[in-house]
């Protein structure tokens, strides 16, 4: 265990091929167990194809809609949408009706290795997330507010066939 978590300071080795991150994110939802009590939303608009090593996207994903899920309580929502966003890039968004988080955890903590909102977290998996989006030439924002949800704005560029 202590050699994969040295190993997620190091940027992640990849294989990245063209891909549809519509299919990355239907496939990683399709994955994700059962969510009795939570209405989850897919809204996929079509897109370009984008560079990206499949599994490590799909991590991503499945990490980002399975932290919703842990905000949430009964009756939740999770939106899960894609869209092109001007020329250049593609933007995946997560956003969940669920506690929120802090400004101050957002600042000082969120993407820090081992801080976590959980009880039972370990707090590597949005810091592993973030560094396989960087991976991709990608970009992750977000956005929260307790007692009103949270939103990851998740970027990539627009594979270029030049």
């Amino acid at each position: 265990m202590i050699a994969r978590l040295s190993t997620l300071r190091q940027r992640p080795d990849s294989i990245q091929v063209e891909a549809d991150l519509n299919q990355l994110v239907g496939e990683a939802l399709d994955r994700v167990n059962e969510m009795p009590d939570i209405e989850l939303m897919r809204e996929l608009q079509p897109l370009p194809r984008i560079l990206a090593d499949r599994e490590q996207i799909q991590s991503v994903v499945t990490n980002l809609v399975l932290n919703a899920r842990d905000a949430l309580g009964a009756g939740g929502r999770i939106q899960v949408r894609t869209e092109l966003r001007g020329a250049g890039r593609v933007v995946l968004s997560v956003v969940d009706n669920g506690c929120g988080m802090s400004q101050a955890f957002l600042k000082e903590s969120l993407f820090r290795p081992f801080q976590s909102t959980k009880k039972k977290g370990l707090g590597i998996g949005l810091f592993q997330s973030r560094a396989i989006v960087q991976a991709h030439g990608g970009g992750m924002h977000v956005e929260s507010e307790i007692g009103k949800g949270t939103t990851f704005l998740v970027s990539f560029p627009v594979y270029d066939e030049k």
